[in-house]
């Protein structure tokens, strides 16, 4: 997909919008984190690069750029309402001091501890917004029983080659997904998180 839009490495150097784009992630997003690491010691703070002039180094890129955008965020956010939603595993908050270790731990003394109703309430609603998919959300693989749209959109400007491209990985994606769910069936839980018809292609903000 790259080498469809940049023929030389002379092309990547030459891209200002890139460029400027890579400077901006560098300073401003990753900026903290360089001045902490150069403060430690380190030397090169959080690794990313002023510019980058290869085409190789491109791909590198944006692979860990889509992967913390899409696959990333959806294994850490997708399921929080199932774990965070019973307070028990991860109260937000507690009504009584943590016990020593040799304290005797009773129910009495667990449900005196657990944040009061409206608490727990607020947790379940708003752990529940941030585990759901957004309603224009795309998704690597299209599910039209649960209405979850696909990779291509009808206003996505592409060329034919690049939308080769795309259909060529989303071939490959449906192949990973028929995979997960094979090795689901019979599963008391299934673990289908990160199968390719639950993974939006990019972060709702």
């Amino acid at each position: 997909m790259v080498s469809l839009s940049y023929f030389s490495e002379d092309d990547v150097t030459k891209d200002e919008e890139l460029q400027k784009f890579v400077e901006e992630i560098k300073e401003i997003g990753f900026g903290s984190f360089e001045r902490a690491g150069a403060e430690a010691g380190a030397e090169a703070g959080a690794g990313f690069p002023k510019c980058i002039t290869t085409k190789e180094k491109l791909v590198e890129y944006l692979t860990v750029l889509i992967f913390n955008v899409s696959i990333f965020h959806t294994s850490v956010n997708f399921k929080v309402n199932k774990y965070l939603g019973y307070l028990p595993n991860a109260p937000p908050s507690l009504r009584l001091t943590p016990p020593a270790q040799d304290d005797v731990i009773t129910m009495e003394r667990i449900m005196e501890t657990l944040p009061q109703y409206e608490v727990a309430l607020a947790t379940v609603v708003v752990t529940g917004i941030l585990g759901s998919f957004s309603p224009i959300e795309r998704f690597y693989v299209a599910t039209k029983a649960e209405n979850k749209l696909g990779y291509m959109g009808e206003n996505m400007a592409v060329s034919v080659e690049q939308e080769a491209c795309i259909k060529s990985m989303v071939k490959n994606m449906e192949k990973y997904r028929d995979v997960i769910t094979k090795r689901n069936v019979g599963k008391f839980l299934a673990y289908d998180v990160l199968s390719p018809d639950n993974i939006p292609i990019t972060t709702q903000t």
